[in-house]
């Protein structure tokens, strides 16, 4: 019988997401966190997540838009704001009763580290920058789609926007909070009622 298909996001689910990359930014460059967000989104977001804007291209934008901050330490701000949370310490557990999927907005590069020593409990990855397609893009859920195993599915993401195109595919959805309860759902799920840790 096929296992479980769990898909989760990365930033706000596994990981920190880039809040507070951009409000460090903002601040060291003297800049309105507000409007240094408002103009990556409209100059280079959407081509960033989807790869049509690589890495260096992003890094070459940043010290426009940003003049005052010197390019070593963006790097250094980015590493430092990625930082797991305690779901990602769960993969290897779950990962015994359920097949694990990782379908994510990101910079493949960016995420790589986090994984490093875990992929073996991973099935399948789809990062926006490999695939060239971003959530909510229904493509980006049918190219990860394309890599499950069965057909019970849940995702797990903390944006209301992705779910509902998830929804759209039949699959099951988690909004994941902040203070991390959504875990004790996928407890459940896996190992039954009243599971407070396994």
């Amino acid at each position: 019988m096929a296992k479980p298909q769990l898909i989760f996001d990365v930033g706000g689910v596994l990981a920190d997401n880039l809040d507070g990359f951009w409000s460090g930014l903002a601040q060291s460059g003297g800049i309105e966190r507000r409007v240094l967000r408002r103009r990556y989104k409209q100059e280079v977001g959407s081509r960033l997540w989807s790869g049509l804007l690589t890495e260096g291209e992003f890094w070459a934008w940043l010290s426009n838009a940003c003049p005052g901050i010197e390019p070593a330490y963006a790097r250094t701000l980015l590493r430092e704001t990625l930082v797991p949370l305690p779901a990602l310490e769960r993969l290897e557990t779950w990962s015994r009763e359920a097949d694990i999927h990782i379908l994510s907005n990101h910079v493949a590069a960016w995420i790589q580290p986090l994984f490093a020593g875990r992929t073996k409990h991973i099935a399948s990855f789809t990062v926006s920058s490999e695939a060239g397609f971003h959530k909510p893009d229904r493509r980006l859920f049918e190219y990860a789609a394309a890599k499950l195993k069965g057909t019970d599915i849940c995702f797990v993401d903390d944006k209301e926007d992705n779910l509902e195109t998830a929804r759209l595919l039949g699959w099951e959805t988690i909004l994941a909070d902040s203070a991390g309860c959504w875990v004790r759902e996928i407890d459940r799920r896996l190992y039954g009622e009243g599971t407070t840790d396994v």
